[in-house]
């Protein structure tokens, strides 16, 4: 169990195969931690040094006590990559973790290789959506609208035809700390990256499910069309999540991209 403490925070980690000298790092989602990409790890094992975590609030690592930022949850996984000694990295995240990424790009563009934005934006929902959530969390807790965020996540679909799995993502959520989700939301309601991404020239793969509710191609697509070196791909029947609905296609693209 790797641990890292940057003076603000105790982040948890995993580091694989790091006998590889390029390196891929993996941002996750709002209420999921690290293990929400080990269906694809198999397929950037054999090539990359990989590196996944656990955002504050998240998993193992420790819980805000105090209001936080995107950008702060940008400088904590450069800190992190800083104290592996990591001075290059292919940086992919998904939704929060997509915004994260964006925000790491702007302030250390030199620390990027190539980055891959999977189902987020420059700006996720507005003030009403963020507030409604916060107060429904506050008075249900994550286990009283957990139904409604996975309907959110996967498509009908895809929860009726794999209950089993669904099950696991739901306790994955279920025991995010709900002091953490509050936080990480309110950085999403204030976060808007549409000045700072602009601004990202670093090569970008911009990645959507085709079926994703909480971030729909349009507006993903939006987002791809302020970064000027960028590549935009729909995943077909897939939701918010493709490295969980569809995780050998969505390895494939972002393969095909890094090698």
């Amino acid at each position: 169990m790797n641990f890292f403490n940057n003076g603000k925070t105790v982040i948890y980690y995993e580091d694989y195969s790091s006998h590889h000298d390029e390196v891929i790092c993996f941002s996750n989602s709002l209420g999921t931690d690290n293990r929400l990409w080990n269906k694809i790890l198999c397929h950037f094992t054999d090539y990359f040094r990989v590196i996944t975590y656990d955002k504050r609030g998240h998993g193992l690592s420790n819980k805000p006590i105090s209001k936080i930022s995107i950008e702060d949850l940008a400088l904590d996984i450069s800190d992190l990559l800083e104290h592996l000694k990591i001075k290059k990295v292919n940086f992919v995240g998904i939704s929060i973790g997509g915004m994260i990424a964006q925000k790491l790009a702007s302030i250390k563009p030199n620390l990027i290789n190539k980055l891959i934005l999977c189902d987020t934006a420059v700006k996720i929902g507005n003030y009403d959506i963020w507030n409604e959530r916060i107060e429904l969390l506050k008075k249900k807790g994550i286990i009283g609208i957990s139904d409604s965020i996975i309907e959110r996540w996967f498509s009908k679909s895809f929860i009726l035809s794999n209950l089993n799995e669904i099950q696991i993502y739901k306790n994955m959520l279920n025991t995010t700390s709900i002091q953490g989700y509050i936080e990480c939301c309110e950085a999403i309601k204030e976060a808007d990256l549409s000045m700072s991404t602009q601004l990202i020239k670093n090569p970008t793969l911009v990645l959507v499910g085709s079926n994703d509710l909480s971030t729909p191609p349009e507006q993903v697509q939006s987002t791809a069309n302020l970064i000027k070196n960028s590549k935009f791909h729909v995943i077909k029947n897939s939701g918010h999540l493709p490295c969980v609905d569809n995780p050998d296609e969505f390895a494939k693209i972002i393969k095909n991209f890094l090698l």
